[in-house]
């Protein structure tokens, strides 16, 4: 396994592990706040304030698990350049379309800031 496919993997575990706290913080503040079965009626400005790590864990935790590519690609920065739609390895093509699927690519957006070919 390639170490950047490792760290793409280990990201998506990060995922699903903020995203499973978030959910377990969600039904501690539904407990606390006894939204389920309310006895008194709870303040909701209070409520809002408790709910704000949760966002902030789900939206972190799914950034992670469907992507992540800006941390992936600052990270560990590609010395290849890759087709970005199949992953096909670009290196000596000079056409303007991915020889595997046929994508689109500008080459100098692939091209690593440090290569002069």
């Amino acid at each position: 396994m390639k170490y950047k496919t490792l760290f793409r993997l280990g990201l998506r575990l990060l995922g699903v592990y903020l995203c499973t706290n978030a959910f377990a913080s969600v039904l501690e503040l539904v407990s606390t706040w006894g939204i389920l079965f309310p006895i008194t009626k709870p303040d909701l400005r209070n409520l809002a304030v408790s709910a704000m790590p949760f966002v902030g864990e789900t939206i972190g935790g799914l950034y992670l698990f469907f992507g992540g590519e800006w941390i992936v690609n600052l990270a560990i920065p590609s010395n290849r350049p890759y087709c970005p739609e199949c992953a096909y390895d670009l290196r000596g093509n000079s056409a303007e379309r991915c020889p595997e699927c046929g994508t689109p690519i500008d080459m100098e957006k692939l091209r690593p800031p440090d290569s002069t070919a």
